[in-house]
């Protein structure tokens, strides 16, 4: 199985997106970015698997939907928890999704390109550090 490529050009164009939907979600009431950050991290977590071409039993296709009922329940905890408690979580989820996405193998089940991970990933990864910040 091929390593994980990281592409720096991703980390930063994924990097980039954060900051702008940052602005976004800044204008809202701590509250609502909890759970609005609590929500798009379980939707980054089902890119992986929708993105599949075909559902067969492989590896891959299995680690993507663990992944994805994992993060739903960190994005269901912090959502429930009240800031900076439910920020936290958030947090963590953010900055775990970003080392999943660093690890995730290009599969050729997947309709993903295979810079995608590291865009995710630089996503993931500011998106994270501004909420610990928040904390």
């Amino acid at each position: 199985m091929p390593e994980p490529k990281v592409h720096a050009a991703g980390l930063a164009a994924g990097a980039a997106l954060a900051a702008g939907n940052l602005r976004v979600v800044a204008s809202q009431p701590s509250t609502r970015q909890t759970v609005l950050w609590g929500g798009a991290l379980a939707v980054a977590a089902a890119v992986y698997p929708l993105a599949r071409k075909q559902w067969k039993p492989e590896a891959a296709a299995a680690r993507e939907v663990v992944g994805l009922v994992a993060y739903s329940a960190v994005a269901i905890a912090a959502c429930r928890q009240l800031p900076p408690a439910g920020t936290r979580i958030a947090a963590a989820g953010w900055a775990s999704h970003a080392l999943f996405d660093l690890a995730h193998r290009h599969s050729e089940g997947s309709r993903l390109p295979d810079w995608y991970p590291a865009v995710c990933a630089g996503y993931d990864l500011v998106v994270a550090s501004h909420l610990a910040r928040l904390t």
